[in-house]
């Protein structure tokens, strides 16, 4: 295939059409964002619900509300199609042969172009790039859904099971290849008016006759990105250092590194804002290079400057300016040293003791731990003990679940030399010392278990230093509403309508969920967040530069140091996280 020198002057002279573009399809994404949102608000309260999560959502196939809501929802997604890929794909075609598109012409014809994928074809379409693609970070997606995740508390189990690991490894490749067969089969149906099963033949013959040069290119295209990124990185990291050799003021240090930071982050926030465009414009290049046998060339415009483009100049040099006068005058109120959140020890104490033992707890007091949190579950004859899994397989080598076994059969059953404890044992352990966050357990959670576990903890005077949390939200409904004085904690690790109004006390988070946005809307109802389970370094540091109450963690020891060596830091360095964790 003859080779040609493009280069990036398709997409250098794209950017003001792709920069307008994305301008108007975020302003109508949100505006039908917001509708879709009162909507669908509406019609959970007329379920008596405020919102839909991980742990109440089967009345969404068995209401009215739940199933329009999740119509809307389908709808919506069809809708992100056509205004993040299909439009995406119209204009990018027109531009590469040299025209001169109307942005609003082609985002109406993105929003026709739906007619194209109505049908089971174009269902499995809509819900390859609105699921998969984001899943397994490939391919085309939607801004809507491009953050969609596997838990991590999910994702560590497969990864601890060989079985699990290679069946989603199977399932990944598979997936990654059905998204490379049929790479272009948008293109052919927007650009050249074909049949989704043609296009569909079409794309995997191209596909099949270009892998290699396909592979290739990608490759190449992946390796420019991470360049462009590294060396903008590089340049801030250069830039900032050059303080350091000068004989300079406190205050002039940070003018110069607020300044260089601030233009490093809206360029690099930009560049995130147009690589998907940029990446349709390169996909779009590639179809129209195959489909003609590598005889297309792409049509270069005239250059001309680009009101827009200046614009968009001055107002990040106004941002630039802005944001260096606040941190210069204003930034030792706005990033104070003194870390909010407290930590959690995950499952007693962590990685730093025996799991679910009392040696755990004392260890999670020993490390200055605010609380800890323990897994109870159900014996034969009615205790409540400790333990995470649904047996006592990995812990202690029995293969036997509590609900199995009586109290005084778990008794002879230790985790790494120590005895398996009940509920009483470590609410003893933890009296005066830490806070005992409690999660009703495994296929023994009922409400029988939440109100045992309240009049054990009354009995034991205990109501002001324990936290009763699931994953279950019936049952943390049913404590908090029944018993308003003991303190409750979701455990919601997918949420969507109005979460912070949750019947609870405490919403337990999981790490991508735990925006700012949703931290702070949580506080505003009165509210507590707590972030699960934040183990990796740069995640505990992270969490802890936030205003969440706390983050539970295995890493106890390690959560302890950052937050000293965070607290001890001087005010630049803090601004110099705070800038970066704008991106």
């Amino acid at each position: 295939m003859k080779a040609k020198k493009r280069r990036l002057l398709p997409f250098r002279q794209a950017i003001p059409a792709l920069l307008l573009y994305q301008l108007i399809a975020v302003s109508v994404t949100n505006l039908w964002m917001l509708g879709y949102s009162q909507l669908s608000k509406f019609l959970l309260h007329g379920t008596g619900r405020v919102a839909v999560s991980s742990g109440d959502y089967l009345f969404l196939f068995t209401t009215w509300q739940g199933i329009l809501i999740l119509l809307l929802s389908l709808i919506t997604l069809f809708v992100f199609v056509a205004l993040d890929i299909n439009a995406a794909i119209i204009l990018c075609g027109r531009l590469l042969k040299g025209e001169k598109p109307s942005v609003l012409l082609c985002i109406k014809n993105g929003i026709l172009s739906l007619r194209c994928l109505c049908g089971p074809r174009g269902l499995l379409i809509v819900l390859y790039v609105s699921l998969l693609s984001p899943i397994i970070n490939f391919g085309v997606k939607i801004s809507l859904t491009e953050n969609i995740y596997i838990p991590k508390f999910i994702t560590s189990v497969i990864y601890e099971n060989p079985l699990y690991a290679t069946g989603v490894l199977v399932l990944f490749i598979a997936v990654v290849v059905i998204g490379l067969l049929f790479l272009f089969i948008l293109h052919g149906a927007l650009l050249d008016n074909m049949k989704l099963k043609d296009s569909a033949k079409q794309s995997a013959r191209l596909v099949k006759q270009n892998w290699k040069n396909l592979l290739w290119k990608m490759i190449l295209f992946s390796l420019i990105v991470f360049g462009i990124t590294a060396l903008i990185g590089m340049l801030i990291d250069l830039i900032l250092f050059i303080p350091s050799l000068m004989h300079l003021s406190e205050m002039v240090k940070i003018a110069f590194d607020s300044a260089a930071l601030l233009s490093g982050v809206l360029i690099l926030s930009t560049l995130i804002m147009l690589m998907s465009s940029f990446y349709i414009l390169f996909i779009t290049e590639l179809y129209l290079l195959y489909q003609s046998d590598g005889t297309w060339e792409y049509q270069q415009r005239e250059n001309r400057k680009s009101p827009l483009i200046i614009a968009y100049v001055l107002l990040c040099v106004l941002v630039v300016i802005g944001g260096t006068v606040t941190s210069v005058f204003m930034g030792d109120g706005l990033l104070p040293s003194k870390v909010k959140p407290g930590y959690v020890a995950h499952r007693a104490g962590g990685v730093e003791a025996p799991e679910n033992t009392v040696a755990g707890v004392q260890k999670a007091y020993e490390l200055g731990a605010f609380g800890s949190e323990i897994d109870i579950q159900r014996t034969s004859d009615g205790y409540y003990v400790v333990n995470h899994d649904a047996t006592f397989a990995r812990v202690a080598g029995v293969n036997k679940k509590p609900s199995e076994l009586t109290l005084a059969q778990v008794k002879e059953l230790s985790v790494d030399g120590e005895p398996v404890p009940t509920l009483e044992e470590m609410l003893d352990a933890s009296h005066n010392k830490v806070t005992l966050f409690i999660e009703l357990k495994g296929d023994t959670a009922d409400k029988q278990m939440a109100d045992d576990t309240v009049r054990i903890i009354k009995e034991k005077n205990m109501t002001d230093e324990t936290v009763i949390i699931s994953l279950k939200y019936d049952l943390i409904s049913h404590i908090e509403t029944t018993y308003p004085e003991m303190n409750t904690g979701y455990l919601a690790f997918a949420s969507f309508g109005d979460t912070a109004g949750l019947n609870c006390d405490y919403l337990a988070l999981e790490e991508e969920s735990a925006t700012e946005k949703t931290i702070d809307s949580i506080h505003e109802k009165g509210k507590k967040v707590m972030v699960w389970t934040v183990n990796e370094a740069d995640d505990i540091e992270r969490f802890l530069r936030t205003d969440a109450d706390a983050i539970i963690t295995d890493s106890v020891a390690l959560s302890e140091q950052i937050k000293t060596e965070l607290e001890e830091q001087p005010l630049l360095q803090r601004l110099i996280f705070y800038l970066v964790d704008l991106l």
